[in-house]
């Protein structure tokens, strides 16, 4: 608040009502409106749902480029720090793949430019049933 300029001694201040007002509105009303593209932004954001559509990508592009004997036993598990991962269904075809490393990995890095894969990595475990659409 401020005061006015004038005051009188012995009278009380005269409060400059236009400040107190500007005050109250920026109390209660301080936010001004968000743009509707931020907003759904941050939802898409917390929610997690970019992550699931990436890594749908990212499971299309394992499967487009492990050729057909190797699609039905693998699949794309994470990308953590450039590296990607891959789940395998048994160690035959995670010794093939591993002979196949370098080639898959130069693959990956031309289909999939942003994601930054660095690394590839094969991990035995259990393939889940892939739904059509």
């Amino acid at each position: 608040m401020t005061t006015s300029a004038t005051a009188i001694p012995g009278l009380p201040r005269r409060i400059d009502f236009q400040d107190r007002r500007a005050a109250e509105v920026r109390k209660y009303h301080g936010r001004s409106p968000k743009r509707i593209g931020n907003v759904i932004a941050q939802l898409v954001n917390r929610r997690g749902y970019a992550q699931i559509h990436a890594a749908g990508e990212r499971d299309e592009a394992w499967q487009a480029i492990a050729g057909e004997p190797f699609a039905a036993a693998s699949q794309f598990a994470a990308l953590r720090r450039g590296v990607f991962e891959v789940l395998v269904a048994n160690s035959l075809m995670m010794q093939e793949l591993t002979f196949r490393k370098e080639e898959l990995l130069k693959a990956l890095q031309q289909v999939l430019p942003d994601a930054g894969v660095k690394q590839l990595k094969f991990k035995i475990g259990k393939i889940e049933e892939q739904q059509g659409p």
